[in-house]
Parts: C-alpha cells; sequence; structure tokens
C-alpha cells in the first residue's frame, strides 16, 4: 500500500530501440537507460496481466525486475518468421504475473538491458480481491460520466485541456475517502478533485492533500448519485507520463498516530486518529479541514532494532529516511512511527511552561497559530544538551525553530537553532533534496541552572495533524547513509536521474551523504558489496565532521555484462562499539530543465543498482602519481596526471576536484589537450568564501569531463545489419521464385486453357485422350497455383518481417553513427591531509 503521509515542500528505445521525445541536454551525455513508465501501473495478487513499458535507452532488453521476487516478467515475442532462426521481441510489451504470496503494497521495477538498468518506478500490487478498471476515455464530460462503484480503484490518463468525470451511488451516513494517486506513484499529474451533487451543486473540493495527490472526506448527508470531476491543475495530459489511479473507498484512513514515536523494544499505547477506523469513536473537537476525525486506541510493541523500513516511499529522501515502525490498522496504509531517542513525554496544553527533565522525548502539537511551544529543566554545568525537532521529516507542514534561554538569572538567549546546512551544492550542480526544515542544534551550559527550550513553527500555520518531536538529550552518537547519482554534467540548472554504468576500465563516483547526529565526529568507512565480478569499491573514509565524499565504483579490463542491486554499508566505531549502516538509494523522479525548480522532486529507492557493460570501454581513465597527499594551511597542493584513452576523445579534457569537502564553488581545473596524456592540477588550500579549509583528513576523486566521438551500441547496429542483410536476401530470392512460379502458374493456365478447348472439340475416337490430357494440364495447373500461393505468402511474410527487421536495423544504424557526446570520467579516490600553517 502506498503511505498516505502528506509528501511536501520539494526543492526540490527499447529496441530494441523504443524511444521517446527527451531533453537535449538529457540525450547529450553516454547513455545509460531510463524507464518512464509501466502500464498498467498495479496489478492484482495472483493474476498475470500484459504490462508495457517505455523510456529511453531501453536497448535489448533483458527483463524487468522487481523488488520482489514473487513478481515475475516475461517479455513478448513476435510470431516466429522462420526467416532469421529466432523470434524477435515485442517491443516493450511483457506477460507480467504476480506470484499468490506476494503482500500487497508498493514495489519498484527496473528494466536491464544493454545499458544496464534502467531507473526505477513504483509498481503497485493490490489485494486479489481488488476491484480494477480502467478509464472509459469517453467520460470527458458530466453527461457521460463514468458510472463506478464504491470500493472500485480507476487506471486513467488525464486529458490535455479536459476533465474526467466520474459517477458513483453512495448511500446517507456513509463515510467515504476519494483519493487520487498521481504523485505518489511517479505521475506527473498534478491533481484536483471537485464533488457534486447529482443537481450539480459543488459540495467540496482538494488539491494537494498528500503532496500533489487531492483527497476528499465524503460524509454523505443524502442517499443518491454523487459527480467526480479529476483533473490537472494545468489541465495537462494525453501522454503516458499523466497517468492515476483514483480510488472511492469505505476503507480505513489513519492521519497520524499518537505519539508519533514510540521507544525501541517497548510496548507502549497509542491513539490512532483517522477516518472509517474500525471500532473507532469521535475525537471531541479534532478536525482536518473541518472534517472530524475519529480515534481508536491500540498497544503496539515497537521492533528492538532500530532501522529504516526497506521499502517504497514517496517522500522526500530525509523524510524516507526516518527510522521507525510502518503501522497497518485494518487494512490502512501504514504510518511510520518513529524510534524515541528517550522517554516519551507529551506536551501539557493547559500549562504556559512545561518542567521536564532530560533527556526527554516530547510529543507536541501546533494547533494554535503562531503557537510557541516552552519546556524548562535543570542543565549541569559543562554537559552538551543536543536539541532536535522532527516534524518535516514526518511530512508535517511545520518549518521548526528552537531557541534556548536561560531563566533562573533574568532571562539570557544561550541559542538559537534552524535548519541545518543545507547539502545543496553552491554552485547549484545538484537537485537531489537531502535538506529537512527541522531544527537541530546544541549548547554547554557555563554553570548550572534553568534553562527553556522554546519550539515554534515559522510558517505560523495551525491544525490537528501538525505534531512534533522534540528531543532533549546528551550526545547519541549516531549517523545515517544516503547514496545518490545525478546526470553528471548538468548545464543551465538541468537535472535528471542515472544509474550507475560502468563501461569496462571505468569509474563511477557515487555520492554520499552521511548525516551525523549529535556531533559525531569519528571515522565513518564507506564501501560497497555485493558487486559483481570484475569491479571494485574504494572505500571512502570521512572524517571529523565530513558528511559528503565520492564512494568510487571500479571496473577492470575483464569486467562482464552485468546488472543488479548492490549493498553500501558504512561502518563506525560508536561508544567502543562497531556499528554498521546500510545505504538508501535516492533519485530524482523527473528529468527537469530547472532543476532548483520547485517542480523538482526527489525520493529514496529501495535498492542501490547497478549496471556493467563489457562492449563498451571507458573513453579515459585518470590517474594521479600519488593516492595520499599532505597540504599546509594556505599553501597550494599541486597533483600529477596521467591519462589513458581509448582514441574517441575530440577537444580539451578538463580535470577538476570532485567530492573535496569544503569546496563550495569555483573548483581548479587544468585541461589536457587531444592528443595529450599529461597535467598539473593545482588546488589552492587558502581559506576563502568559496573554500573553507580547516585541518583535517579530507578524500575526493578527479572529474574529468569531454568529448567523445560516441557510437552508442554497435553490436546492436552490427546484429541487426547482419539481419537486415540477410533477410533482404531472402526477399530478392523468394521475390525471383514467385517471378517464377507466376510464368509457371500462367503457362499452366495457358495449357489447361489449350487442352480444355481440344476436349471440347475433339472427336469421338479421341475423346478419351484429350480428356486424360486435360485433366493432366488441371492437376498441373492446380499444382502451378498452389506452389505461387505458398511462394507468394511466404514472401508476403518475409516482407512484413523485413519492414520489422528494416526499422529497427535503421534505428540502431542511426543511433550507432559516431557523435559528439559529452562524458565525465573519475579517478580512484585521493586522500589529501590538510596541516595548521606553522608559526
Amino acid at each position: 500500500m502506498i503511505p498516505s503521509a502528506p509528501i511536501r515542500r520539494v526543492h526540490g528505445s527499447i529496441h530494441w530501440v523504443l524511444a521517446v521525445g527527451a531533453c537535449l541536454t538529457a540525450r547529450a551525455q553516454l547513455p545509460t537507460s531510463d524507464l518512464r513508465t509501466i502500464s498498467p501501473p498495479a496489478a492484482r495478487v495472483g493474476e498475470t496481466i500484459e504490462a508495457r513499458i517505455n523510456g529511453t535507452n531501453l536497448d535489448d532488453l533483458r527483463e524487468l525486475r522487481f523488488t520482489h521476487p514473487g513478481i515475475t516478467a516475461k517479455q513478448r515475442m513476435l510470431p516466429k518468421s522462420g526467416f532469421l532462426g529466432r523470434a524477435l521481441p515485442d517491443v516493450g510489451k511483457f506477460d507480467l504475473t504476480i506470484a499468490s504470496n506476494v503482500p500487497p503494497g508498493v514495489y519498484e521495477v527496473r528494466a536491464a538491458g544493454y545499458f544496464g538498468l534502467s531507473t526505477g518506478r513504483p509498481f503497485v500490487v493490490v489485494p486479489s480481491d481488488s476491484v480494477e478498471v480502467k478509464e472509459t476515455g469517453k467520460n470527458f464530460e458530466r453527461e457521460t460520466a463514468m458510472p463506478i462503484e464504491i470500493g472500485t480503484v480507476v487506471s486513467g490518463t488525464t486529458a490535455s485541456r479536459g476533465i474526467d468525470w466520474y459517477r458513483f451511488t453512495a448511500d446517507a451516513g456513509e463515510r467515504l475517502m476519494v483519493q487520487c494517486f498521481a504523485e505518489r506513484i511517479d505521475s506527473k499529474v498534478d491533481g484536483m478533485l471537485v464533488l457534486y451533487n447529482a443537481n450539480g451543486r459543488e459540495l467540496d473540493r482538494n488539491r494537494q492533500q498528500f503532496g500533489r495527490d487531492p483527497c476528499l472526506d465524503v460524509l454523505v448527508e443524502e442517499g443518491g448519485d454523487y459527480y467526480l470531476a479529476l483533473s490537472d491543475i494545468l489541465f495537462r495530459g494525453s501522454s503516458g507520463d499523466y497517468f492515476y489511479r483514483l480510488q472511492v473507498t469505505r476503507k480505513p484512513h489513519i492521519d497520524f498516530i499518537w505519539p508519533p514515536m514510540g521507544e525501541a523494544g517497548k510496548k507502549s499505547q497509542f491513539r490512532i486518529y483517522g477516518r472509517n477506523l474500525p471500532g473507532g469513536t469521535l475525537s471531541d473537537g479534532l478536525k482536518i479541514d473541518g472534517k472530524p476525525l475519529e480515534h481508536v486506541d491500540v498497544s503496539i510493541e515497537m521492533p528492538t532494532e532500530e532501522i529504516t523500513p526497506m521499502r517504497f516511499h514517496p517522500g522526500q529522501p530525509r523524510q524516507g529516511m526516518i527510522r521507525g515502525y510502518d503501522y497497518r490498522h485494518a487494512g490502512s496504509e501504514p504510518w511510520r512511527i518513529g524510534f524515541a531517542s528517550a522517554a516519551v513525554l507529551f506536551e501539557k496544553r493547559e500549562v504556559e511552561v512545561q518542567s521536564i527533565q532530560v533527556p526527554v522525548e516530547i510529543a507536541g502539537r501546533f494547533d494554535r497559530g503562531n503557537e510557541t511551544d516552552r519546556y524548562r529543566f535543570q542543565a549541569k554545568k559543562g554537559v552538551t544538551y543536543w536539541i532536535e525537532s522532527v516534524a518535516d521529516r514526518m511530512a508535517a507542514d511545520i518549518d521548526a525553530a528552537v531557541v534556548v534561554r536561560r531563566v533562573d538569572k533574568g532571562t539570557t538567549e544561550i541559542a538559537e537553532f534552524d535548519d541545518p546546512v543545507s547539502y545543496f551544492s553552491k554552485d547549484g550542480l545538484d537537485a537531489i533534496n537531502f535538506d529537512t526544515s527541522d531544527a537541530f542544534g546544541s549548547f554547554t551550559p557555563a554553570e548550572h541552572g534553568e534553562f527553556e527550550v522554546e519550539i515554534r513553527n515559522q510558517f505560523g500555520s495551525a491544525g490537528t495533524a501538525l505534531i512534533y518531536r522534540l528531543a532533549i538529550r546528551e550526545a547519541a552518537h549516531d549517523f545515517d547513509l544516503i547514496a545518490s547519482t545525478e546526470r553528471p554534467l548538468p548545464t543551465n540548472r538541468t537535472g535528471y536521474s542515472v544509474t550507475p554504468l560502468l563501461r569496462r576500465n571505468a569509474r563511477w563516483a557515487i555520492r554520499m551523504i552521511v548525516p551525523r547526529r549529535d556531533g559525531f565526529e569519528g571515522e565513518i568507512v564507506v564501501t560497497a558489496t555485493g558487486l559483481p565480478e570484475g569491479v571494485r569499491a574504494n572505500p571512502l573514509r570521512l572524517h571529523g565532521t565530513t558528511d559528503t565524499g565520492m564512494l568510487v565504483l571500479a571496473a577492470d579490463d575483464k569486467a562482464k555484462d552485468w546488472a543488479g542491486e548492490i549493498d553500501i554499508v558504512g561502518r563506525a566505531t560508536i561508544n567502543g562499539k562497531r556499528v554498521t549502516r546500510t545505504a538508501r538509494f535516492s533519485s530524482l523522479i523527473w528529468g527537469h530543465i530547472f532543476s532548483d525548480s520547485i517542480r523538482v522532486r526527489s525520493r529514496l529507492a529501495e535498492r542501490v543498482p547497478l549496471g556493467v557493460n563489457e562492449h563498451e570501454q571507458a573513453v579515459v581513465v585518470i590517474k594521479s602519481s600519488k593516492r595520499k597527499y599532505t597540504v599546509e594551511e594556505g599553501a597550494k597542493l599541486e597533483i600529477p596526471i596521467t591519462i589513458t584513452e581509448d582514441g574517441t576523445r575530440t577537444g580539451n579534457l578538463t580535470i577538476s576536484p570532485d567530492g573535496l569537502f569544503g569546496l563550495h564553488r569555483s573548483p581548479p581545473t587544468v585541461n589536457i589537450a587531444q592528443g595529450k596524456t599529461e597535467g598539473t592540477l593545482s588546488i589552492d588550500f587558502k581559506n576563502r568564501s568559496s573554500h573553507e579549509v580547516k585541518p583535517g583528513t579530507y578524500q575526493f576523486t578527479l572529474q574529468g569531463v569531454g568529448v567523445s566521438k560516441y557510437r552508442a551500441n554497435v553490436p546492436a547496429a552490427n546484429r541487426l545489419g547482419a539481419d537486415r542483410r540477410a533477410i533482404r536476401k531472402i526477399v530478392e530470392d523468394l521475390t525471383a521464385k514467385v517471378d517464377e512460379a507466376k510464368s509457371a502458374l500462367a503457362s499452366a493456365e495457358q495449357t489447361y486453357k489449350q487442352a480444355k478447348q481440344s476436349a471440347e472439340t475433339a472427336t469421338a475416337d479421341d475423346k478419351a485422350s484429350v480428356a486424360k490430357r486435360a485433366e493432366s494440364a488441371k492437376d498441373a495447373l492446380d499444382s502451378a497455383r498452389a506452389s505461387e500461393k505458398e511462394l507468394s505468402d511466404k514472401l508476403s511474410r518475409a516482407r512484413k518481417q523485413q519492414a520489422i527487421v528494416d526499422k529497427l536495423a535503421k534505428s540502431a544504424a542511426a543511433k550507432a553513427v559516431s557523435k559528439n557526446t559529452k562524458f565525465a570520467a573519475w579517478s580512484d579516490p585521493i586522500s589529501v591531509t590538510v596541516t595548521r600553517k606553522a608559526k
């Protein structure tokens, strides 16, 4: 099932060749596979359906991979023609089977082919008894509204400048949840729902209830027919990217759980707030958008291991990374209960200032406009207290700010905390959003005393569901691990998702985001496991406060074709214990020309994908003379560089440091001219706004950017070219045989005609012999006709096969033509130790 928590504030050909339009910027780089859509986006447990996919660079598809082994796909093939000795694939079509043991939920699918694994897309598995229907496509007006039953889920697409109309019948007293799932399943639809009664009066409308997905809570006052109007807010559509699933249901829905966290391994009481909750009662005065909430009390035992659930999450990466337990109530969508870092305490709404004892984690709510909540406690001299709010990461519409004051000797402001430092690079060359508006910070009292922590929502908004967690504790060191890749050569604020693909001898740098908790400064070693033969990972070592870096994967000259998932893990020693964290992968949902637009979305993926291509070589291999360097603050570091290449590079190769912590923008570069193989990169370690230099050890890689005379998928062009020549020869031979057969048929027809005429005029003495000759001529004619028909039918089939092969071969040949194509290459990691300037 799909989480119903709001997703907010996003910063945020097959061929054989399945080609769809794409931005030129996205095409101008070495190709990787991009899966855009799978249709239909859902299937029932236990059924087999025909599924279609589309995307770019999905050459030589071998299979579809799902994150559950019980979901399998078999490629559909065209009927065997007998001309090529093999069947050709029915491009983009698969028979998809959902095993009976697959739990309903949202999984990810990727396509595996020549260019490795594609980007991932969600695929919804629904219960076997789910009523699934397709939009009729004729429901563009109220008068032709498509009738649906309550409990039905409709798969549809929005029409350009159109509205999809639906009609359902409801009984008085019913409570129905009407949801449009679009953004949550990677659709481009920004939906709006409007509800009308049978007389055409508007009763309700909604948009952006769960991210950009609308939802209506329908309290039926009068039985009868009701009409739904569903559209994109900008009336976009008419393409496969604008799909949705419309659900009208009586199923339970969870809005939030109170408290929103629990202690690991403990059984506690929780109150579930929502709609249509079995056994639920109305909650006094608690409403969302004017609709009353129900509640039910349950006892839940939290798991002992504090981990991030390994499942699909449609929210921003930091929202998906929250460690917790995904709880369902009577078949509802899941709601994540977080792990508390200390004893749980409830906000007391009746007091202006609440006295607490630390460590503590408070469950609170902003249900009054411009509300501030204040908590007081006794703090000890010299003890560092860490304060962390969790609200944005629970998808609550809260931008928290925290103020710390000393209050026992007058009132003195000690500290103010807001958003943590952004992970967006200052040069604007990345688009995946790893940020949060939750507040973090620490303070250390100079003496014993009473202190107050105030938390407020800077948006000033209020609401029943605007809940927060506020932790006050001594340091509880830990870290999270997020991996990401984007197209490595962004220009003009473009942002595109990409799956790592290693060509032979190539390196690929995966950006690692490692949020450290409570000032943890221990060494974190990041590496990859589950790698295929011929691929190695160069460990990434993060020291001190460093919380970003590049994990470099490298393929050797014997690496074989491979497409699969790997594990990226980070290890550290915390309080004398070895701690291991497993990374989640993150990606952009859709490529955008303006990657710093609010329309750009990013989310976590369930697995870390990797592809290897044995048919192509790295354009260049970059090597530094050493792997470890030492430099003094204020000095320059000279790095001698050599390159080897495959001979396709044209123009300069521009090399710069990539992933050097503290280097924010304007990195130094060195150009290696075409035909040259050496250069020296000079990095100035003088502290300035573009490069914050602090003593410590840092790891980075060298990135080279250039242009190659690249030929895409030459093996396919060669293979299909040979097929094209073979089928052409077959057609030529068959054409000649058909011509011969037609000539023989004409001759047989003439012979039979003459024999028949002779039989008609023969004398009585000759009649028997002439009739026998006529019968023989008729047999010969029948044989000639059969032979001509057989050969003509065979020629017709061959020409149809030729048309298919010609189309595929032309497309493959066009892709394989040498074109100027941008590429990026990386070196193995380099370590530099920055020492203090000698006095």
